[in-house]
């Protein structure tokens, strides 16, 4: 069918389409959701479980083993990681990227459920979800309050958190920091020991107490009746008149009689700071497919509504995730529009007619609107990746429609009416326009086919790119001729129009160049044509220096970051007190609050450990880049080099992964344990890295309570019974509850202050026996105190040991340290028998980057080739246009190399847009000369004569391209900052393969059509 024929013939048909497109693109985006990233579903579960007072020891043996045994026989399971800290683990599954989520997890609850009978019955219910990158907090938020603590707990628990939770796609929130009440059951010692009472005996009675028991029911002829017992506590005094022991006594013993009760409240676990004073957080969720931007918003609209009704507390926001999404949303943006001006504009001066602008420019919106009914129908979002697939096709977009206006405007040149000028010209230029078209869809679409999680980042970027390039095919191919021949007008230079009249000096000047530069290009060409194998040797040596050039770039997964926000972390030794911690955070958030480059600060503190996120100024009110603060603030940071501090990127998805980690695993934890420290040693010396750090932390103190094997038989102790005492003595026993204003409370059964450090009172501490008698602790076991980890890292059921760092941002990458890190490995620290090394987070990403990205450009130059083939008919054409991808790759270095960006995902994005984009001008060139040759004309004339023609749409097509590139390569917020690499890759990359294309491919063609003639003679 011809299309341009179709469109001259049946105009009204091709501008309802075009109406059709327009608004059902309107339409289609609309109703597209926004949000940073790509809808990933990552194979990987969690499984969180507590068991509170438990050493690492303790949690490895008891929990993380038995769990990693049951769950290691699901089929697609990947990697098995577990973290054993005191009183938790963690235990995270990665799945094959094939294995589907939902099977997994299924898996996983079936598993941890059949394993439940291998665990301790203290352990609280595990918690078990996906760890997916869109299921962090879109917003955060801090209250303060001159409110009690466990009252204003208390409150924003029942209050602000079920208001919040009610707004529409809120999924869940979560409060981080404050102390819930909780009634504390303080048993004195020596009144049990007199009354031959223990302490887990008085917590069952308690518990047997307090319960609401259903007694059942009966049917009456009329109706049923129900019974049952009230038992629950509503006072202080029904706990403290708990009977405990009628034993030997006329007179009940009560609770009262052996101890105490009072108000008080949960340990600490969690502790906020807002700006350095003791706040409340609010961590709110959306639910999953829900739109980041309107739930934010709609969550901000309330919380000012809260504000009002509520004046005594104060709300602040921090880490508003819609407003990053709406950064880089309106950064992209402003690149795409400023890209279409300076687009539109290289067209006006290379045609020299507003008409013929209008008519290419029409492909812009025509496509990037007819590219979202498609984003629609495949479930894709407005987010980074696909906004930035049509920042890149700004300048693609046009190309088709230029080519096709070009060569229609040349016809009409020739002395055509319109109507001829536009099928003869489209005629002429339809295959060279759906060759360049199928190649750059050749390039994008194994895109679609790659695996893990960079093929979930960038499915949508190469698909939203294909379909733009869809829709701006059938642009050039029906409405550039259409409206050519009807809006176009008859070629009259000598009457310009309005406009043209008001730019005729500039058009006039450039038009007069382009003639100048046509025709030095053409006396060159008659001269390096002469030489070809001259002209490849400088080919091949500029390209080979390129090479050279390659290996000195930075390679790296995710660029420097430069958003205006970053962590800083502190770790006290193990056993340090939370008081010690709460002053650290002190005068560690009073030094960062006094630099006036930090806007906020939100802190949080755990035991003996400090996460405080820091948020900058804008840039503009600072001199001091992210990178370059974040080096200010670790020399500041000095002094408290006891804490262990790491400066890091603040980790928007979650995990906490870092620039440069990797994992030591081995079944010897000893030697696991030896020969990582070694390895440790080494990595710190390393200048391409900043603050490294290691799993292994010094002993905790702890104190070992070893049963007596002949005496506990003797005594008649069971260990358990053991073991359940101590516990209650120290943690306490939770298993009654307090119900106050409909409100449920924990009753904490234990012992008073000072007699629950059992080292202390070991000769005081009596246990049950089977019989019910005290038993002297010491009679039936011996106290040793000793260290104990602080934290046990096990991966694929080995003990493991991670090593960490951020990438220094003027060092040489993450590529140069994995590449050191073999060295040393394999010269200066031979790997012991036994011992695995393995990356991970970020640099096994960068890793499978590699590989992925060499799949991916592999396959775009075999389809590439296939296309062109099959377009030309010929299997050894395609090889003179394809030579000009070194040529691209050429100018990308070397562009990579003068800007000093690194090798990142974006430069790698960047690298595969260009295989497809430098064939463009190949095409154009070839597919003349061609022609030519098809009329009799010799392959050195045709060339010439291809290169008179072609010149002007080949340097149209590509400072097009540059323009709408320019605006990423230059980065225009602090947003932008991390994808420069991208378009500075592009736009060296089309450089290099333009000014090469116009000398070199006519060489290489030359010796294709020697060869072509010579195997054609041989048939003869």
């Amino acid at each position: 069918m011809n299309l341009a024929k179709l469109s001259i013939q049946r105009p009204v048909f091709i501008a309802c389409t075009v109406i059709l497109i327009v608004v059902v693109g309107i339409v289609s985006f609309g109703k597209l959701g926004v949000e940073n990233f790509p809808d990933m579903s990552i194979p990987t579960i969690s499984i969180n479980v507590t068991y509170p007072g438990a050493a690492p020891n303790e949690i490895e043996t008891l929990v993380a083993k038995p769990i990693e045994d049951e769950l290691s026989t699901i089929s697609g399971l990947k990697k098995l990681r577990s973290i054993c800290n005191e009183g938790s683990a963690v235990i995270v599954a990665e799945f094959t990227s094939e294995t589907v989520i939902s099977y997994a997890e299924q898996q996983i609850r079936d598993k941890v459920a059949f394993a439940k009978k291998k665990l301790p019955a203290e352990l609280e219910e595990p918690v078990i979800k996906r760890l997916d990158p869109a299921d962090q907090p879109i917003i955060s938020i801090s209250l303060q309050s001159e409110l009690a603590d466990n009252e204003f707990y208390d409150f924003v628990s029942e209050t602000i958190k079920q208001r919040l939770i009610s707004i529409s796609n809120v999924g869940s929130v979560d409060i981080v920091g404050g102390r819930k009440k909780e009634i504390w059951v303080e048993l004195d010692r020596n009144r049990l020991k007199s009354r031959n009472l223990s302490a887990s005996q008085v917590s069952q009675k308690i518990a047997a107490g307090g319960a609401n028991i259903p007694a059942g029911k009966i049917r009456g002829e009329q109706s049923d009746l129900s019974f049952r017992t009230i038992n629950e506590y509503r006072s202080f005094d029904e706990i403290r008149n708990v009977p405990i022991s009628f034993m030997n006594n006329e007179i009940p013993i009560q609770l009262s009689d052996v101890g105490r009760v009072v108000e008080a409240s949960e340990e600490v676990t969690s502790l906020a700071y807002w700006n350095g004073k003791p706040a409340l957080f609010l961590l709110v969720y959306k639910q999953s497919g829900a739109n980041s931007v309107q739930v934010a918003e709609a969550v901000k609209k309330k919380v000012t509504d809260l504000q009002k009704e509520f004046p005594n507390v104060t709300f602040d926001y921090y880490n508003d995730s819609s407003k990053v999404v709406k950064d880089n949303v309106w950064d992209v943006e402003e690149s795409i529009y400023i890209g279409i001006v300076l687009t539109i504009i290289v067209v006006l001066f290379f045609l020299g007619s507003v008409r013929s602008t209008l008519i290419t420019g029409l492909a812009l919106p025509t496509s990037l609107l007819g590219s979202f009914i498609l984003m629609k129908l495949a479930g894709f979002t407005i987010n980074q990746m696909t906004l930035l697939a049509m920042s890149l096709a700004v300048g693609l977009l046009i190309d088709d429609a230029i080519v096709v206006r070009e060569n229609i405007h040349r016809h009409k040149e020739m002395g055509k009416d319109s109507k001829q000028a536009a099928l003869d010209g489209t005629k002429e230029v339809t295959l060279a326009v759906l060759a360049t078209t199928f190649a750059i869809l050749a390039v994008f679409g194994p895109i679609a086919f790659i695996d893990g999680v960079i093929g979930q980042i960038l499915r949508p970027f190469g698909l939203t790119v294909c379909f733009a390039l869809l829709i701006s095919l059938y642009d050039a191919l029906t409405i550039a001729p259409m409206m050519s021949a009807y809006f176009g007008g008859e070629h009259n230079p000598k009457e310009p129009g309005r406009i043209e009249k008001i730019l005729s000096v500039p058009l006039r000047t450039f038009d007069k160049f382009q003639d100048k530069l046509t025709n030095l290009y053409v006396k060159t060409l008659e001269v390096s044509t002469k030489r070809p194998l001259f002209v490849l040797s400088v080919a091949v040596l500029i390209f080979v220096s390129s090479i050279f050039i390659s290996k000195t770039l930075k390679s790296e997964f995710i660029p420097t970051q430069d958003l205006g926000q970053f962590t800083v972390t502190f770790e006290l030794p193990p056993g340090a007190s939370v008081e010690a911690t709460k002053e650290l955070n002190k005068k560690v958030s009073e030094l960062l609050r006094s630099k006036k480059e930090v806007f906020l600060t939100a802190g949080y503190v755990k035991q003996n450990k400090i996460d405080i996120y820091v948020e900058l100024v804008s840039s503009k009110q600072r001199k001091l880049n992210t990178p370059q603060f974040k080096e200010y603030i670790r020399k500041e940071l000095i002094p408290y080099s006891y804490a262990k501090p790491i400066v890091k990127n603040y980790d928007a998805i979650g995990g906490g992964q870092r620039s440069f980690s990797f994992v030591i695993t081995g079944n010897d934890a000893e030697k696991v344990e030896s020969y990582s420290k070694l390895v440790f040693e080494k990595i710190k010396l390393m200048p391409d890295l900043t603050d490294p750090d290691i799993s292994l932390r010094e002993g905790a103190p702890e104190f070992k309570i070893v049963p007596k094997g002949e005496q506990i038989v003797k005594l008649g102790v069971n260990p358990q019974s053991l073991g359940k005492e101590l516990r209650t003595i120290v943690e306490g026993d939770t298993q009654a509850v307090f119900r106050e204003n409909n409100l449920e409370y924990d009753i904490r059964v234990r012992m008073l202050e000072d007699q629950r450090n059992i080292e202390k009172n070991f000769h005081q501490v009596v246990v049950p026996n089977i019989n019910g008698y005290m038993v002297p602790l010491s009679f039936v076991s011996a106290g040793i105190s000793t260290t104990g980890p602080a934290t046990i890292q096990r991966q694929n059921r080995n003990r493991s040991v991670e090593i960490s760092a951020d990438t220094n941002p003027n060092g040489r990458g993450s590529g140069y340290t994995m590449a050191e890190l073999q060295r040393i490995l394999k010269e200066e620290l031979p790997m012991p028998d036994g011992l695995k090394v393995s990356y991970s987070g970020q640099t096994e990403n960068l890793e499978s980057t590699g590989k992925n990205m060499a799949i991916a450009l592999g396959l775009g130059v075999v389809f590439i080739y296939l296309v062109l083939a099959s377009l030309y008919e010929s299997f050894i054409i395609p090889i003179s246009i394809l030579v000009v991808i070194p040529l691209a790759m050429t100018g990308a270095f070397w562009g990579l190399f003068l800007t000093g960006k690194s090798m990142d995902i974006f430069a790698n994005i960047g690298m595969i847009l260009l295989f497809g984009l430098a064939t463009k001008n190949s095409i154009l060139l070839i597919d003349f000369a061609k022609d030519l040759q098809n009329t009799g004309v010799d392959t050195r004339t045709a060339l010439i004569e291809a290169g008179r023609a072609r010149l002007r749409p080949i340097l149209m097509t590509s400072i097009a391209l540059i323009a709408g590139m320019l605006p990423v390569a230059i980065g225009l917020n602090e947003a932008s900052k991390q994808r420069t690499s991208m378009g500075v890759t592009v736009i060296g990359g089309l450089i290099s393969s333009t000014i090469l294309t116009l000398y070199v491919i006519p060489a290489v063609y030359q010796y294709i059509t020697r060869f072509i003639d010579s195997m054609n003679k041989k048939k003869k």
